[in-house]
């Protein structure tokens, strides 16, 4: 066995996951589970027989959807969210944390114990999804140092495998997410200027549509359905699946299908009729590229290199369309669903000079006086605005708007309009003041934005001098307390994962 690695990156995905770590000769490199996969599927299964949970292809592939959780990241910035299995309730970072204890166990066995780890995350995850990862990795035994965007991974491995410098911009296509990045990256380091995202954008939305494709040829040929419950559903999608990767290399596929009903059928599916079906997916990823140049005032003419991320970006209608839409071809590493851990791995071993950005706004919900009618609305108003460089710590003050209030509060927004309707309300803030007060005291909101893109708010009274600073914290079924997360990082050493 050789020597432990100091840290190890992971980029925990939403279809796959991928543990990496530097040789000895500084370079980074994939670790295979115990199963030989460089890939792991994020997929986890409850046996019903034993006390088991089945991580991987063996979980893909066990046959008993009501027993299989997929695409599990999904989830993680729904306070709600949460699976129900043989009398227990799982949060979405419980069921993360399998995920990533069957990584920190299989790769462990090939390079020494595995305890630090930097994980990366969707550039565009808001503040739940960040404190549910932090809290998988805590829950898997993992001392989690870092949360690192996923395209500014992708860019470090770039930048050291490929010596790309300049202004890049870089297309992360994923499972199930979609992140466009501009970043400039040079021999001291790399700056983040602006992310633009989808959460619910990224290579299954792909896969369904195939599916559809798959289906309506299969109702003409038989006339009947192709599947009556799910697992029929899934088999098909993986199928599905397959197929677009053969119209990736090939312009026309087959793929033989067929259910109890109807007998089996050849579909022939051509790339042209795929790229008519996933045509507006395609031109929602064009539109966030479009804002994301319009957010730094930035033509296709100033981006220096594309880089692509992500096992979407191996379709030929990505590339061809980003190619259209810059002038050059996009730049391609061969493992560009491997380049996030990758990155994650060589910052995790190396460090790095790496300057991020806010993927949000955060501020206040406050009474704001127009100044040319003095009519008062009820507004969000910006303290910290999106691709502020982080760390960073911004205050805004504000006046109390009655007589007499002896108790402020303050709503902390996440979101760039300015219309409380379309921000969401992450947490709140009360602040017990003294009595008899005029209206029209002066009250200091401040925000500090951590590396890990965590926020901590104070609020201070500057009449009364109080203050009171709170981390941002949740409620809801799927949401762990930090003792929670203790005691279940304390019982997931007895769970057996496979």
């Amino acid at each position: 066995m050789q020597s432990s690695p100091q840290f190890v990156g992971i980029d925990l995905g939403t279809t796959t996951t991928g543990l990496a770590w530097i040789r000895p000769d500084g370079n980074p490199e994939i670790v295979p589970n115990a199963d030989g996969e460089r890939l792991t599927p994020s997929v986890v299964y409850f046996d019903p027989h034993e006390d088991v949970k089945l991580v991987g292809v063996a979980a893909r592939d066990s046959g008993d959807p009501d027993r299989t959780v997929q695409l599990i990241k999904r989830h993680m910035d729904d306070p709600e969210f949460t699976v129900s299995m043989d009398g227990r309730i799982w949060t979405p970072a419980e069921i993360s944390a399998i995920i990533l204890a069957k990584m920190r166990r299989d790769c462990s066995q090939i390079i020494g114990p595995i305890e630090d780890a930097v994980l990366t995350v969707p550039a565009n995850f808001n503040e739940l999804a960040r404190k549910a990862t932090l809290a998988a990795g805590r829950i898997a035994g993992l001392n989690v140092r870092r949360i690192v965007n996923e395209p500014t991974a992708a860019a470090l491995y770039y930048a050291h495998a490929q010596k790309l410098r300049g202004r890049i911009m870089v297309y992360d296509l994923g499972g199930g997410t979609l992140d466009i990045t501009i970043l400039e990256v040079d021999d001291h380091g790399i700056r983040c200027l602006t992310s633009e995202g989808a959460g619910r954008l990224g290579g299954s939305d792909f896969d369904e549509r195939i599916l559809e494709l798959i289906a309506d040829a299969y109702q003409s040929a038989h006339g009947v359905g192709l599947w009556e419950n799910e697992l029929e559903r899934r088999r098909v999608l993986q199928s599905g699946e397959d197929l677009k990767k053969m119209l990736s290399k090939l312009r026309q596929a087959s793929e033989t299908v067929g259910s109890q009903r109807g007998g089996v059928a050849r579909i022939e599916l051509t790339r042209e009729v795929f790229e008519a079906a996933v045509s507006r997916l395609f031109t929602r990823t064009i539109l966030l590229v479009e804002q994301a140049l319009a957010s730094v005032r930035f033509s296709p003419q100033d981006i220096d290199h594309v880089a692509l991320v992500g096992g979407g970006t191996r379709m030929p209608g990505v590339r061809r369309m980003l190619k259209d839409y810059f002038g050059t071809e996009p730049k391609t590493c061969g493992n560009v669903d491997e380049c996030v851990a990758l990155g994650a791995a060589l910052f995790a071993m190396k460090g790095a000079d790496v300057e991020e950005v806010c993927n949000h706004s955060y501020g206040t919900l406050a009474l704001v006086e127009d100044a040319a009618t003095g009519a008062e609305t009820y507004a969000n108003t910006i303290v910290i605005p999106k691709n502020t460089p982080i760390p960073c710590e911004q205050s805004q003050t504000y006046v109390t708007s009655e007589d007499n209030e002896n108790l402020i509060e303050v709503e902390i927004t996440q979101g760039e309009d300015s219309d409380p309707k379309y921000v969401d309300i992450i947490g709140r803030i009360a602040l017990k003041v003294p009595p008899n007060r005029p209206a029209g005291c002066e009250v200091t909101v401040t925000y500090r934005y951590d590396e890990n893109q965590r926020v901590k708010a104070t609020v201070r009274d500057e009449r009364s001098g109080k203050t009171t600073e709170v981390a941002i914290s949740y409620e809801g079924a799927g949401v762990l307390s930090d003792s929670e997360v203790e005691a279940r990082r304390e019982a997931f050493d007895s769970l057996r994962i496979e």
